[in-house]
């Protein structure tokens, strides 16, 4: 981790804020330069209190003080280097402007992160990860990007260099593909969330689901058939994975000019998804409708059979369809599911995530999070493949 270096019109002390506000549920403040210890140690007061301060690379918790003593908010502090630290916060406006004005006044300029950048001199893998880090959905999400902000990626491609240079091939190549398996797994979600439409016949709960898997009434429910007459687009988290949700107006055919645009601007976005969760309404039953909507759909249809709370307790609400078929020929099972109580969401989000392809990674790991960076390693991977070290070494060299 480099240590400021400020130009002649920088601030030589200075912090920013490199989360985005109000977007998750922790901030991250960096403070850098000459002043940044002195500052950090008067308002800083770790849990244990042996240690002031910690060591370059180590964590410290504790809370952050005010100029009377009083705290602002519970802390992880992180020591990137001898006069760079990042004050690790609670996420809400209150606490991160309590903090920021508290450093200003103990004479840290305040700036934006590509300025901080800019005093610092930092790597190209390093400002990606700040920018990137701004743009955080989820705590999952900023944990990820830290470890590639304190180093984890660039550490992991200097190595692969490191081997390409010693001529140890055979490593080399396992590192860029390990690489590229954690972008395919997991950094593209990072990079651009996945879409989920949620389709179905009208009154299938579509909107029902929306809501519980928002946590939030984002879309209007009701008993009538037909309620969501345009689509509704919100961001949420499965498992910590930040998605796109959309509820799409009822499937089915209708002569309303209103109703019928609200159709064809599903069908779009459900083309345009990375997966569709099909509702089936169990009061109504499995219909021809339905059947043919997930077999124009697809592979990308993940069916679900809804409302199984009221199907088991008022049977007599049964409305005359059959059960849905065990398999859909793509060879999809159907999922039991009562978006009402959330009763099988749990089942849901895990089925969607493998859906898309998702794997975790482990605190630490070496992520790429940009389409830019899997490109990178595709090309060395290609020039190694074809006796190419030279090329290799200059596209791994890219990213750094």
């Amino acid at each position: 981790m480099p240590t400021a270096r400020a130009g002649p019109n920088e601030p030589p002390s200075a912090f920013a804020l490199l989360t985005p506000p109000g977007r998750g549920g922790i901030a991250v403040i960096r403070c850098i330069g000459p002043a940044a210890e002195s500052a950090i140690q008067t308002c800083f007061r770790p849990a244990a209190r042996s240690r002031p301060l910690p060591p370059a690379g180590s964590l410290a918790y504790g809370r952050l003080l005010d100029a009377d003593g009083q705290p602002l908010d519970e802390i992880i502090l992180h020591r990137a280097g001898p006069a760079a630290f990042e004050v690790n916060c609670h996420g809400g406006p209150v606490a991160v402007q309590a903090i920021c004005r508290r450093l200003e006044a103990l004479g840290l300029a305040s700036v934006d992160p590509d300025r901080l950048a800019a005093i610092e001199g930092i790597g190209r893998l390093e400002r990606n990860a700040r920018q990137s880090l701004r743009q955080a959905r989820t705590p999952l999400a900023a944990r990820i990007l830290l470890d590639q902000l304190n180093g984890a990626l660039a550490q992991t491609v200097q190595r692969i260099l490191d081997d390409l240079g010693a001529g140890r091939l055979d490593e080399a190549r396992s590192g860029i593909e390990t690489l590229l398996a954690r972008w395919r797994g997991c950094g593209r979600f990072l990079a651009s969330p996945p879409r989920i439409a949620i389709a179905g016949r009208p009154n299938a709960g579509k909107s029902t689901l929306l809501n519980w898997l928002v946590g939030s009434d984002r879309a209007i429910t009701a008993e009538t058939p037909g309620t969501t007459r345009d689509y509704v687009e919100a961001e949420a988290a499965l498992d910590g994975v930040p998605v796109t949700l959309i509820d799409t107006a009822g499937l089915r055919e209708t002569g309303e000019t209103v109703e019928r645009l609200g159709v064809e601007r599903a069908q779009r976005e459900i083309s345009r998804a990375d997966v569709v969760i099909y509702l089936v309404d169990a009061i109504e039953g499995f219909q021809p409708d339905d059947q043919t909507a997930l077999a124009t759909i697809g592979d990308r249809a993940l069916p679900v059979w809804n409302k199984t709370d009221l199907k088991k307790t008022c049977p007599e609400r049964s409305r005359g369809g059959s059960e849905p078929p065990p398999r859909l020929r793509s060879g999809q099972a159907f999922l039991s599911l009562s978006a009402l109580t959330g009763a099988g969401a749990a089942a849901l989000a895990a089925a969607l995530l493998a859906h898309l392809g998702y794997r975790p990674t482990a605190p630490g790991d070496a992520v790429p999070f940009t389409p830019d960076h899997a490109a990178a390693l595709e090309r060395a991977g290609r020039a190694m493949a074809a006796g190419r070290q030279d090329e290799a070494r200059r596209a791994l060299d890219d990213l750094l």
